[in-house]
């Protein structure tokens, strides 16, 4: 942020201690202000049960937002989630009661494909870790911990690239280059028979492996960095559309 710097610590209680989340936490910070200021702070516990709605939509009261669920700190999956109820409730809220029913059905049915999709999402990443250094890290990785879906797409993945035919709806809220981007980020393998028939030969893989960094790099030098775009969006502010 522009004005400060927010920090804080995700832990599990499952796995340690609020006080030693705390002591961590402390000289985490001490590091860059000092023990001596560290120690003088109070620290803000905000606790969590992870998990969403049975039923979303009922008679005339819908949960969206953080009433609807809440499963994961670190990323804006459940921005996306306010977006969508939104956008669905102002295209279909009903005129009249009588109606009002079959809508509710839709919603909720849709709504617990995205969150469970969104957990599956989640647990991708945790799955495939490569960090053994701590009990949580292990826990995280089980195989009996993977969702029964989610590990069928992985099983399925070894063979051919995630693709539109793995999620069935035309909206759907992270579309196959979502888990493409998690899953290639972290050392995930395919091992495609389309790559296997288009690449006969490692020369020529090579080579699309370098035009494709060239484009990147193309691409690259036309982004300001990230720091750089945030100190314009605070001089001018967002682009109005």
């Amino acid at each position: 942020l522009p004005t400060r710097r927010g920090v804080g610590h995700v832990y599990s209680s499952a796995h340690t201690s609020e006080e030693a989340a705390a002591q961590e936490l402390r000289a985490y910070i001490s590091a860059s202000i000092g023990g001596e200021k560290a120690d003088r702070l109070s620290f803000r516990k905000i606790k969590y049960v992870p998990g969403h709605r049975a039923e979303f939509w009922h008679r005339n009261c819908v949960a969206v937002g953080m009433s609807a669920g809440f499963v994961e700190p670190l990323e804006a999956t459940a921005l996306i989630m306010i977006e969508a109820a939104a956008t669905i409730l102002s295209a279909e809220l009903p005129a009249t009661r009588d109606v009002m029913d079959i809508i509710a059905k839709r919603f909720n049915r849709r709504f617990t494909y995205y969150w469970d999709t969104t957990i599956d999402f989640l647990k991708m990443q945790y799955a495939l870790t490569s960090r053994t250094d701590t009990d949580y890290w292990k826990d995280c990785a089980r195989e009996d911990s993977i969702p029964d879906r989610l590990g069928e797409l992985l099983r399925l993945w070894r063979r051919q690239v995630p693709n539109r035919h793995d999620f069935p709806l035309a909206e759907e809220m992270l579309p196959a280059a979502s888990w493409q981007y998690i899953l290639y980020g972290m050392g995930f393998v395919t091992e495609s028979r389309a790559t296997a028939h288009r690449f006969n030969d490692a020369e020529s893989f090579e080579r699309y492996v370098n035009e494709v960094r060239e484009i990147a790099q193309r691409y690259i030098q036309h982004l300001p960095s990230n720091r750089d775009l945030i100190k314009k969006i605070h001089q001018v502010g967002f682009q109005k559309v």
